[in-house]
């Protein structure tokens, strides 16, 4: 992940100060829950592009990027409930923050047993979702299925809603309703062009078998930006199997990208693997295409603590130059990138 240093971080650790303040006196409130949860990620990562080769210290390598937050819940009563979410992106190499405040999510919902939860501030976009939950590296470290995404993490031509949006109000379908899971948002862009957005994912799971689709637009200037996606997974016991369709596409430029996957428990741990392509088309696009070959192992120390080892490889085309990390020498375009990571992660 890249590197940046806060202008404000005193301004920062007051906020996360009152937080803690926060969660001690709300804790202490009989029908109200206060947690403090987060990830820490490190690992050493080996890139390669273009006969150039850089080592460093990263972070994020195994489902999770390193975060912490603060969530908690209070019981209405009669199945009624109000809920915050408050998330950080952590750089524990160096003890920094990364970005600004709380933006991986921050949100305050109030929900019902029966009718669902309506959602508002920043949080994840429904075509966020099959991205990640479909792929079994996530969309993180040398093997995530976002490495050929161009543009992540905002989307193509001046979008910035392809994983996450500012000042949106969201409904989630309740649970209960046979497997059926879903949720619809619009963003306001309060006069940010390329931060209005409105979609929608529907999906249905019986814990073997989970199948989504999604679908997003925000307008850019006069034209759209869309993004359309369907994905799922299968868990026979002894594999899972992952595959993703997504399609992301303004005036001018669309990019396809399919992926196949798959995970095997092995002991302790757990084997995984995926083949992704993307393909891109439009003026002077159409031969910018990459295929990623991705496989690791993660071994399991406890149910909160991981070690982990992941290879991959891009073969860029054309013009297309994509690299397994942030902290990669840039690619040549049309020329192959390859990394490896070893690192360990922990939950709290």
């Amino acid at each position: 992940m890249k590197k940046h240093t806060l202008p404000f971080r005193r301004r920062l650790s007051h906020a996360v100060t009152g937080a803690l303040c926060f969660a001690a006196s709300a804790s202490a409130t009989a029908q109200s829950s206060v947690q403090l949860f987060g990830t820490l990620d490190m690992n050493i990562t080996y890139t390669r592009s273009d006969g150039r080769s850089v080592k460093s210290m990263d972070q994020g390598g195994n489902i999770f990027p390193s975060r912490l937050g603060f969530r908690g819940t209070e019981d209405l009563g009669g199945g009624l409930a109000a809920s915050f979410w408050l998330e950080m992106a952590l750089l524990p190499d160096t003890g920094e923050i990364q970005g600004v405040g709380f933006h991986r999510r921050s949100t305050m919902s109030i929900s019902h047993n029966s009718f669902g939860e309506l959602r508002l501030g920043r949080d994840y976009t429904p075509t966020f979702w099959n991205i990640s939950q479909f792929s079994p590296f996530g969309t993180v470290g040398v093997g995530g299925s976002a490495n050929i995404i161009e543009g992540w993490p905002f989307g193509l031509v001046g979008a910035r809603t392809l994983t996450r949006a500012n000042n949106s109000v969201g409904y989630f379908l309740p649970k209960g309703l046979g497997g059926f899971y879903g949720q619809a948002m619009y963003a306001l862009p309060e006069g940010d062009d390329g931060a209005r957005y409105r979609g929608g994912r529907l999906g249905w799971t019986n814990g073997t078998a989970d199948v989504a689709v999604a679908y997003g637009v925000t307008p850019v200037g006069p034209n759209d930006y869309r993004v359309a996606s369907i994905g799922g997974t299968y868990d026979f016991g002894l594999a899972k199997l992952y595959a993703n369709y997504y399609r992301q596409k303004a005036e001018g430029d669309k990019q396809v990208n399919t992926m196949l996957g798959v995970s095997v428990p092995v002991g302790p741990g757990v084997i995984k693997a995926s083949v992704a392509r993307s393909n891109r088309s439009g003026p002077g696009l159409d031969d910018d295409d990459a295929t990623q070959y991705a496989i690791g192992y993660v071994h399991y120390l406890s149910k909160r603590t991981a070690l982990y080892g992941t290879y991959s490889l891009i073969r860029n085309r054309g013009n297309a130059a994509y690299v397994v990390s942030d902290s990669a020498p840039a690619s040549t375009p049309g020329r192959p990138a390859r990394g490896v990571q070893f690192g360990i992660s922990h939950s709290f």
